[in-house]
């Protein structure tokens, strides 16, 4: 499961297998690039990643750098 929270224009997350290859907590709120690229190195999943960006905050694609 990943689970990403929208806090102040951050965001924090979630992550327990299958979706990461460990449980992992966020210690603070960061940007969207900076979670997404946190998140890949858990080895989770380009799609999920989206999936639990979009679940927490439809406007999710808008506060990226990307």
């Amino acid at each position: 499961m990943i689970e990403i929270k929208l806090v102040e224009g951050k965001y924090t997350a979630r992550v327990s297998p299958p979706h990461g290859d460990a449980e992992w907590e966020s210690k603070e709120p960061s940007t969207v690039d900076e979670l997404a690229a946190q998140l890949r190195d858990l080895g989770c999943h380009p799609t999920d990643i989206g999936d639990a960006f979009y679940a927490a905050d439809p406007g999710w694609v808008k506060r990226s750098d990307a």
